[in-house]
Formats: C-alpha cells, structure tokens, sequence
C-alpha cells in the first residue's frame, strides 16, 4: 500500500494581541488548558521575576507519554482591551506563542469564544473568583512536603530511642527481679514429643554467628 499526502483545511486558532506590561504579546486562547502559561523567552526579555516553586508541578498533556514540568511562575501586569489587572502566569516553554489563556482567564473573565467568524467577547473586565459547580480543585504539593518532613521526624525518633532499640546480640539482660514468673507443670514425669529444629546449610553460619553472640552476652 502506498502512502497518500494530503493537504487539509483548517480554521486558524484564536490567537490575541495582549500586553505584558505594557510590552506586546502574541496569546493563545485555549479551552482545553487548565492553567495560563507564559513562555521562558518572554519571561526573560521582560526580566520578570520568577517564583520558585517548592516543589516543580507536572504538566500532562493530551498526547500520551508528553510529560512537562512547572518549576516556576511570575507575577505580570495583564492587559486586553479594557482588561486591566495582576495575573500570575505558570512559566514553561511554549512554541510559536508568548501566552497561552486558559480556563482561569476564561472563567474568571466570563469569556466567550466564537467561529466562523471568529469573536471573542469579554463578560468582565475584573477577574471574578474561581468558584461553582464547575470548578475543579488541583491538589498542590503539600502532601509531599509534608511526608518529607515526616521522615525527618522519624530519623529524629529513631536517634532518640536508639538505647531502647538496640540489637538483641548487644542488649543486656533484665536484671533478676524478687519476684520471678514461673510455669508449674501439671504432670512432671510426662514426657513431651519433640524433634530438633532444622537449619538450612546456606542459613547456618549466620546462625552459629548469632548464636555465639546470644552466649557471649
């Protein structure tokens, strides 16, 4: 079978001219992005200052296997048309566009998008919280922080009981006590069926070197 080439017709993406403190920047509207992202290049020309995350956020997108990382975000000054306002932009890197706008800015500006033709209108100028029905939350990164701190605590307990918890060939034994716990037995001169324990012939070193110890103790 023969390969076919093909050409295909497609309407163009809603692409806006937006300002990024006050400097000029070409922005993707996209109903499919759960985050609005900013890429590193524009970061670095407008010597935006980053934030650092504690912990990067991964970034999962709709090809499987495309795997990306959020290790930092920015503060910006937003404009478009008679937006004005702060926004905080994830940064990653982006081909072709300086931003990409999605549901937060589309929510919380009671955006509708049109095609064929193409429009865009703007349902409010101030950015409307993120709440509602159709709200979906992100768990951040506090959990695993939190289970980091955890470990600490435990190597923290574990340095603090080390006399309680030692190694049973090193432990002394309890000092004798006035009062001893014995087991009478009922019948004395019966005699009880036993077989002696087996040990395997690769365990056996192991056990004479346990062994020994237990005795030296």
């Amino acid at each position: 079978m023969r390969p076919k080439d093909f050409s295909r017709v497609i309407p163009k993406p809603v692409v806006l001219l937006v300002y990024i403190n006050g400097e000029r920047a070409r922005a993707l509207l996209d109903t499919g992005s759960m985050a609005d992202f900013m890429s590193t290049t524009l970061v670095d020309q407008l010597g935006l200052k980053k934030d650092i995350l504690a912990k990067p956020l991964p970034v999962q997108l709709a090809v499987h296997g495309s795997r990306s990382k959020i290790n930092c975000s920015v503060m910006a000054e937003f404009s478009y048309q008679d937006i004005r306002c702060q926004r905080r932009f994830d940064v990653v890197n982006l081909d072709n566009y300086d931003i990409i706008l999605g549901t937060p800015f589309l929510f919380q500006h009671q955006v509708a998008i049109g095609l064929n033709p193409t429009r865009v209108s703007i349902g409010s100028l101030s950015p409307v919280d993120i709440r509602g029905e159709d709200v979906a939350v992100v768990s951040s990164a506090a959990a695993d922080l939190l289970e980091d701190e955890l470990e600490k605590i435990r190597e923290q307990l574990k340095r603090e009981a080390a006399d309680l918890c030692q190694d049973g060939a090193n432990a002394e034994l309890p000092p004798l006590r006035e009062i001893n716990h014995t087991i009478p037995l009922i019948d004395e001169t019966k005699v009880y069926s036993w077989r002696p324990s087996k040990c395997p012939e690769a365990l056996k070193p192991i056990w004479a070197e346990k062994k020994r110890a237990y005795l030296a103790s």
